[in-house]
């Protein structure tokens, strides 16, 4: 049986990470599934079309943890086989986020490692993107 004071400690936490999301995060928890959208079983397009509109943290040694949210995932003009496509990444204005590999984590679909690149955005806030071409 659990103690009281370890209960409240590990339950404290878990409060404590859902007072950090943002509420669309919350809301779009019914239609997510870990055994679709997890990185543990590979990436896809599907997993990302998925997890479209949701807020993923960038992690960065130097820079620390930024929220991005994935604003787009751009099919590209090959055929199923590879699986070709680009997500973009809406990211705040400081601090920009250089050309390289970072952390990249949702609260349900796991952590990754992924390569980003800042996209073209003149006069708004930075798009960063990420290519895949994807054996299935």
């Amino acid at each position: 049986m659990m103690e009281r004071r370890r209960f409240l400690a590990a339950s404290g936490g878990v409060l404590a990470m859902a007072g950090l999301l943002p509420a669309r995060v919350l809301a779009a928890e019914d239609s997510l599934d870990i055994r679709t959208v997890g990185f543990a079983g590979g990436l896809n397009r599907n997993k990302f079309q998925a997890l479209l509109g949701q807020t993923f943290y960038v992690r960065d040694d130097k820079l620390g943890t930024l929220f991005v949210n994935l604003v787009e995932v751009r099919a590209g003009e090959q055929p199923t086989n590879p699986d070709v496509f680009s997500l973009f990444f809406q990211g705040p204005a400081v601090p920009l986020l250089p050309a390289g590999t970072y952390t990249l984590e949702h609260y349900l679909a796991g952590v990754t490692p992924i390569y980003l690149e800042p996209a073209i955005t003149p006069g708004s806030a930075p798009l960063y993107r990420a290519d895949f071409c994807l054996l299935n």
